[in-house]
């Protein structure tokens, strides 16, 4: 009796809950005609990463594990991948979505299409875009990192209702602001300042990486990121 008490104990706990599934943002590749705003893509996935991490809805890759593998394939300086290069992408990175892209630049506005991709079977989840002026890139960058969350929202319920367990997230949903590590004011001239430190740090150029933050700073005080940057090149 003891030993069937036992049994229907085990039973009657709860399931453990089904794990956060791991997500990559790779580099948006750039469909203007302005060169220097290439290596915004290198901004802008650090800034979706970290907006994506504070909702807590799924795991995130992070961006210098991105560029260690792309490095490794020498595919530092890329932006655009075909499907076969994609998939092992996902998988060298352990992700079982990617978040990519594309941005353009037109009269003085920037526009960003995202794609959510299922890395298993190559598959476009769903398609997403922002659009905004070239002077409240941190509105656009909201907006689209909010609507990449709601997606994955809705990957991480369907892949957890079999057991009516609710999906992994902030207590009251997550539809709402992110807790934003970023200003709450952005240009793009400002968030392409801070792009191109990242840029420096990538390629081991310290002091360079550290005078863009350093100037990233003095035109947004307020920019968390930027300021986190800088303080560990500074140790």
């Amino acid at each position: 009796m003891r030993f069937l008490c036992l049994f229907l104990g085990l039973l009657a706990l709860p399931a453990p809950a089904a794990e956060q599934p791991t997500v990559a943002v790779l580099y948006f590749g750039y469909g203007g005609k302005t060169p220097e705003l290439e290596v915004l893509r290198k901004g802008l996935a650090q800034m979706l990463i970290s907006d994506l991490s504070g909702f807590g809805t799924v795991k995130l890759v992070e961006r210098e594990r991105l560029q260690e593998i792309l490095d490794e394939l020498e595919l530092g300086q890329s932006s655009k991948f075909d499907a076969d290069t994609v998939a092992k992408l996902g998988k060298l990175l352990g992700a079982q979505y990617l978040v990519m892209g594309d941005y353009f630049d037109l009269l003085n506005s920037l526009r960003v299409d995202a794609r959510v991709i299922e890395v298993k079977t190559g598959q476009i989840l769903r398609s997403l875009g922002a659009r905004g002026s070239a002077e409240d890139f941190f509105t656009l960058e909201q907006k689209l990192s909010q609507d990449i969350n709601k997606v994955l929202e809705e990957l991480v319920a369907k892949a957890t209702a079999p057991s009516k367990e609710p999906a992994p997230g902030p207590s009251g949903g997550s539809h709402g602001s992110t807790p934003s590590r970023m200003a709450r004011r952005l240009t793009t001239k400002t968030a392409l300042r801070y792009s191109k430190a990242l840029d420096a740090k990538d390629r081991k150029d310290v002091e360079t990486a550290k005078k863009e933050l350093k100037a990233v700073l003095e035109e947004q005080p307020d920019f968390v990121l930027a300021s986190a940057d800088l303080a560990r090149l500074m140790k």
